[in-house]
């Protein structure tokens, strides 16, 4: 367990690094794979007691693993899709846009084609998920990019592989 921890500590610190060095609010390009879709299905997944989405099979990338490499990219959304987004969900579309868990949880679906995750929030803007078929862990970043507060959207800026 204090292993563990550690790990989950240090992926944290290391996570924050990145944050940190990209505050000028640029988000690096990605150079592998592709953004969550902004029409991903909500399905029955357990997080925590919560209900999470599931990216539809013709969306998931055919490489089911993180990279091998410490760090990778989040959506990348632009500031005008990230307004298209926001608005969507105000409209009553994908409202699970505004929990960074579940947001979390359908990157990884999308991403790697994880269908059964476990999401833990590290700190407001930090989500641990793990693959529990594999026990693979990745420590997500988020944001909100149009408005902050309980009616923002979510969207993941990178991550890191620690597990």
């Amino acid at each position: 367990m204090w292993f563990r921890t550690s790990k989950t500590f240090a992926a944290v610190v290391l996570s924050l690094g990145l944050v940190a060095s990209c505050s000028d609010g640029d988000t690096p390009a990605p150079t592998t794979g592709g953004s969550v879709p902004a029409s991903a299905p909500v399905t029955a997944t357990t997080v925590e007691s919560t209900s999470a989405p599931d990216a539809s099979p013709s969306t998931a990338r055919e490489d089911t693993t993180p990279p091998t490499e410490a760090s990778f990219p989040g959506e990348n959304l632009t500031p005008e899709e990230a307004g298209e987004l926001q608005r969507a969900v105000d409209e009553g579309s994908q409202p699970w846009r505004l929990d960074p868990s579940l947001v979390a949880q359908a990157f990884v679906a999308d991403r790697f084609g994880w269908s059964d995750t476990e999401a833990r929030m590290a700190d407001p803007h930090t989500v641990e998920v793990t693959d529990r078929a594999d026990g693979s862990i990745v420590v997500l970043q988020l944001r909100q990019p149009v408005r902050e507060g309980a009616d923002g959207i979510w969207v993941v800026t990178d991550g890191v592989r620690i597990g």
